[in-house]
């Protein structure tokens, strides 16, 4: 089988797996979380704070006692959040049907279900 048709497979399980209720879901979560200032700071919030542990780590520098209680603050108040859980759960399942998809195409290289490292 010639690349370009390859490719051109790619383009229809692409398009098959845009029109997928997981698909759907995840982008109209994602954009409702976008349109919600709130919730989107707070995201942007927590991420920034994840970064800043997580370089500290890196660095060897001690991590303030400060900065893991904003850390858990944050994660609480997203946790708590309706539209972040139900953004979280799109994505779940998003996720799932790409490792099904990963799996099925898996299957017919002749690869193992699990990924195997080298």
């Amino acid at each position: 089988m010639s690349e370009a048709k390859i490719i051109q497979l790619a383009e229809t399980l692409g398009k098959a797996l845009a029109e997928t209720p997981e698909t759907t879901k995840l982008h109209k979560t994602r954009q409702v979380l976008q349109d919600d200032s709130d919730t989107s700071e707070l995201l942007k919030q927590y991420q920034q704070q994840v970064e800043k542990v997580a370089q500290m780590e890196r660095d060897k520098k001690p991590i303030e006692v400060d900065d893991k209680h904003k850390l858990q603050e944050l994660e609480d108040k997203l946790l708590g959040s309706e539209l972040f859980k139900k953004f979280t759960a799109a994505q779940v399942d998003y996720a799932d049907l790409m490792r099904k998809v990963n799996e099925a195409i898996g299957k017919q290289l002749g690869e193992p279900d699990t990924i195997q490292t080298l």
